[in-house]
């Protein structure tokens, strides 16, 4: 039996720690999706995840309308993730050096199309990123994109389209 977002909120909220549970493994490939669109760094995913359904469980009587809950969480990862990068600039300034030492990702000879879709993706705008992965990482619809950025549909319409030129146009 499945339980809805809402109900499980509800339960939460009344001190069901198992239904906190099934919201975390329900929306758990949501967060990551939005943590990742915003980090760039595999490490620090599980770190960020960890804080950010921490700070939800902690804030949950703030949540107006439980039924929201996916957006909200969206929102709580996505400000982790960009504190967990303010927070690591701050710790350590990235010379040039150690920026180009990166190491680079085996290329994928049997889809080249592949490699050059991660490339675009990678050299993106971190709101351009971000839109893309809450739309097809995250499978939220325009309503709750809109509902995670604190922004309109149109608003939304307007960058995914923008998103998906500037992709197409760095896939050249």
């Amino acid at each position: 039996m499945s339980d809805s977002d809402g109900e499980l909120v509800r339960r939460t909220m009344a001190g069901d720690r198992s239904a906190f549970e099934s919201l975390v493994a329900t929306h758990l490939a949501r967060a990551r999706a939005v943590a990742r669109s915003v980090l760039h760094d595999e490490a620090a995913v599980d770190d960020v995840l960890q804080e950010a359904f921490l700070r939800a469980y902690n804030r949950l009587g703030q949540l107006g309308e439980p039924a929201t809950f996916p957006a909200w969480l969206c929102v709580i990862v996505r400000n982790e993730s960009i504190s967990w990068i303010r927070r690591a600039t701050r710790a350590r300034a990235v010379t040039i050096e150690q920026a180009s030492e990166r190491p680079q990702r085996d290329a994928d000879p049997e889809n080249p199309h592949l490699e050059r879709l991660r490339g675009a993706l990678e050299r993106l705008p971190t709101a351009y990123r971000e839109i893309l992965a809450l739309k097809y990482d995250a499978g939220l619809n325009y309503d709750q994109i809109a509902e995670s950025l604190g922004t309109s549909i149109a608003n939304v319409e307007k960058r995914l389209y923008r998103a998906r030129q500037m992709v197409l146009g760095l896939m050249k």
